[in-house]
């Protein structure tokens, strides 16, 4: 999650400040249809880091840089929109390759019949249900 957000927060450093009133417009307005607009008072005066945590409560991690790419689309900042997404699927490969979990967490893939599922916890507790061969064998902790 940091990571992604550095990222975000790199590129809009990198926006003139008439571009990056235009990227807060953006977000004031709903960036794209069915995305709920952040408030314009909470965007005024904020700078680029409180923009991104902004996004990321707004919208979650993973659906912030979706919608950062599309605002600086929608500004015509079409080569930073590239950079982002570029430096978004690195993150993410990066944490593919860390097999999805941090130090300290736990993660679990699970292969049944055609099934996956991948369970990645950061310093919480999973509890999931597990079935095996068809039989519901209960609940399973993670910690």
């Amino acid at each position: 999650m940091a990571a992604t957000k550095r990222v975000i927060c790199d590129i809009l450093e990198d926006l003139l400040e008439k571009d990056f009133e235009k990227f807060k417009w953006e977000l004031s307005n709903g960036v794209m249809p069915d995305i709920t607009p952040i408030s314009r008072g909470k965007l005024e005066k904020a700078e680029s880091y409180d923009v991104v945590n902004l996004m990321v409560q707004q919208y979650e991690t993973s659906d912030a840089g979706k919608i950062a790419v599309r605002a600086l689309r929608n500004i015509k900042q079409n080569e930073l929109a590239v950079q982002l997404k570029g430096k978004l699927q690195e993150v993410l490969e990066d944490i593919s390759a860390e097999g999805g979990a941090s130090s300290g967490a736990a993660a679990v893939n699970a292969s049944t019949a055609g099934v996956k599922q991948t369970i990645s916890c950061s310093g919480g507790t999973v509890k999931a249900p597990v079935v095996h061969g068809g039989v519901f064998n209960g609940p399973v902790n993670f910690s």
